[in-house]
């Protein structure tokens, strides 16, 4: 991949790595064997999952284009395709030692049970993984759970709220402006004046954010004892890890940054169904 091609949210990965003199570029198997010790392939194949919310970013219905919707969105979001497209950008910017690292980490017996628990959750019906997901957190914020604490320092460790803001913007952006140049939107606005729009509202989407992660967490890591969890925390604000996560925060991103552009653009060859 070209390095004019990426996006901003991605590019800040490479200036943090340039500074690596002698890292050496992993071969694609590696990285196709780091994907899948650490559930990261599995990540990234669930981004189609989410595709459905696409439409209601322009005002749109989700249902209204039916099963077009659901052969397009499944196209564009194609688990293969992204997951080559991960390889790539992994293959680009990490070095051998954190690709090591993390599969040291994610090798080991408690770091198989926590790919085996995050893959199911990545994979789980979301309305199911909510309720329940939201249940477990009553119960742990009325027990005052060492818990509630141990998921979000997971999150800072790992920068997960700051980097989704960041994301989340860029991706309505891009979404935005290509559905716009599509002409199936009528939201009307320049590109600077939707990012300061949609900075503006920054404090409630770390909100969001943050307690969608709490419940997302309860749901995942409910079979995990607390020392597990104490065990987990310890690995992720190691530097390397902090390092490993950096970067695959901005690969995910990125790919569903470049997807949901693609997506907009190609709205305009969708048309309403009508119930008969």
């Amino acid at each position: 991949m070209k390095t004019s091609r990426l996006a901003p949210i991605f590019a800040f990965v490479l200036m943090t790595l340039a500074a690596l003199t002698g890292a050496q570029a992993a071969e694609e198997q590696d990285i196709r064997d780091f994907l899948k010790v650490t559930g990261f392939d599995v990540a990234i194949a669930s981004i189609q999952q989410g595709a459905m919310a696409g439409p209601a970013l322009t005002g749109e219905d989700p249902d209204v284009f039916g099963r077009q919707w659901v052969r397009l969105a499944e196209e564009v979001f194609d688990p293969e395709e992204m997951i080559a497209e991960a390889v790539a950008m992994i293959a680009a910017v990490m070095p051998d030692d954190l690709l090591d690292h993390g599969v040291e980490f994610y090798g080991s017996p408690l770091g198989q049970r926590l790919v085996e628990v995050e893959n199911e959750s990545h994979m789980a019906d979301d309305a199911e993984k909510y309720a329940e997901g939201e249940r477990l957190t009553g119960e742990l914020l009325d027990q005052d759970s060492i818990r509630v604490d141990l998921f979000r320092e997971m999150g800072r460790a790992i920068g997960s709220t700051e980097t989704a803001i960041k994301s989340i913007v860029e991706i309505q952006v891009r979404y935005l402006m290509a559905a716009m140049a599509a002409g199936v939107s009528d939201f009307e606005i320049s590109e600077e004046d939707l990012r300061l729009m949609l900075m503006e509202q920054a404090g409630e989407m770390r909100k969001n954010i943050e307690v969608n992660s709490l419940v997302a967490n309860a749901y995942a890591y409910r079979d995990l004892s607390d020392e597990d969890l104490i065990d987990y925390l310890a690995a992720l604000q190691e530097p390397k890890m902090m390092q490993v996560y950096e970067i695959l925060n901005a690969v995910q991103y990125q790919i569903m940054a470049e997807r949901y552009e693609t997506l907009a653009s190609r709205l305009v060859d969708l048309r309403p169904e009508q119930e008969l």
